[in-house]
């Protein structure tokens, strides 16, 4: 514990000196139990995803085909610790956080239901794991994750422990470092569940073919785990970047071999994320990569609320999916077409 506690010190004086990061190791293959209702953020027990607005110009079928299942967990990661306050010497537990997944169920497509039974129609069904930005909470992102479970894909989505509002000492931004390991924790427990007969994803899951997909810090952690030395994972096949950049902190190197299929979305209003950052790691990746601008978004227009930007991003992303993940043909040419709408975006 004590050599934790000199890691994250490390780690806090590195970030402030500007020079590389130390190695962050990956997780040990995690342990998941249910969280107590005490713990977990209240969910709707039945809930309607948005309609989708289609027009003459827009892609066919970008409706929900399933309803959505929502389950709870608790993930936590053994051999990695919290610290709180950080750096302290005491007052450390084992690194922890809820894991939110969403998943195609039975009933009427779009609706969302806590606890549904899964929808076993469609085989197993590929898994996204989303990576949340800097004091945003898993649930704010609802309206895109329960859209891309709705149209057949397993999403696992942890809350990244330091990086909420109310993280036990206050929230802690340099803990970005040891959130790809996170991501990937959460990609070795859904791959464990598809193989345990008592599982609710018990063969729901197709392990050959995952995407990484984060906001933000989140699309950092995301870029992280599919190009990056330090973290790379190579079970990932896909990767969605939602306004990020390449982080000089992590101590690896970004782009150093040949990696997955790459989406970038970026609002060109966005002063958090500038649109250069995106650029940046959009003109280092090798293809297959696409560049989607939403004229005129900022930081977080398109992911959290329905608005004039929401559509685009779910049909552009999913389509990405479909092709990459899925196989689908076509997709790409429904990709382009949500893509490309005069005065909301642009993909290249």
């Amino acid at each position: 514990m004590g050599i934790f506690v000199l890691l994250i010190g490390a780690i806090a004086y590195v970030l402030a000196n500007g020079r590389s990061a130390p190695t962050v190791k990956n997780a040990t293959p995690p342990t998941i139990v249910p969280v107590a209702s005490s713990d977990s953020t209240t969910l709707p027990s039945t809930t309607t995803l948005p309609p989708t607005t289609t027009t003459t110009d827009a892609p066919l079928n970008t409706g929900p085909t399933y309803a959505v299942g929502v389950a709870t967990y608790t993930l936590s990661e053994p051999g990695k610790y919290l610290c709180a306050p950080h750096g302290a010497t005491s007052g450390c537990i084992v690194r922890t956080m809820p894991l939110y997944v969403l998943y195609p169920a039975s009933g009427s497509p779009g609706t969302v239901v806590n606890g549904a039974m899964p929808d076993r129609s469609g085989g197993s069904y590929p898994l996204v794991v989303f990576g949340n930005g800097y004091l945003e909470n898993v649930l704010s992102y609802s309206v895109i994750l329960d859209y891309w479970a709705s149209r057949g894909y397993v999403v696992a989505a942890p809350q990244f422990p330091l990086s909420q509002v109310n993280s036990v000492g206050g929230p802690w931004e340099a803990d970005i470092l040891n959130q790809p390991g996170d991501l990937s924790a959460a990609i070795s427990y859904m791959i464990s569940q598809d193989s345990l007969s008592s599982s609710t994803f018990y063969k729901l899951i197709d392990p050959g073919e995952i995407a990484v997909v984060g906001q933000s810090d989140g699309a950092d952690d995301a870029l992280a785990v599919g190009y990056n030395t330090c973290c790379k994972d190579p079970r990932v096949k896909a990767v969605i970047s939602l306004s990020g950049a390449e982080l000089s902190s992590y101590p690896g190197k970004y782009f150093a071999s040949q990696g997955p299929p790459l989406l970038i979305v970026q609002g060109t209003d966005d002063t958090i994320n500038v649109p250069s950052d995106s650029q940046t790691a959009f003109d280092a990746a090798g293809p297959p990569k696409y560049y989607l601008s939403l004229i005129g978004a900022d930081h977080l227009d398109g992911y959290q609320e329905v608005d004039e930007y929401s559509q685009a991003v779910q049909q552009v992303t999913v389509s990405f999916l479909d092709y990459y993940l899925k196989g689908q043909a076509g997709a790409l040419d429904e990709m382009n077409k949500a893509g490309n709408v005069a005065g909301t975006d642009s993909l290249s």
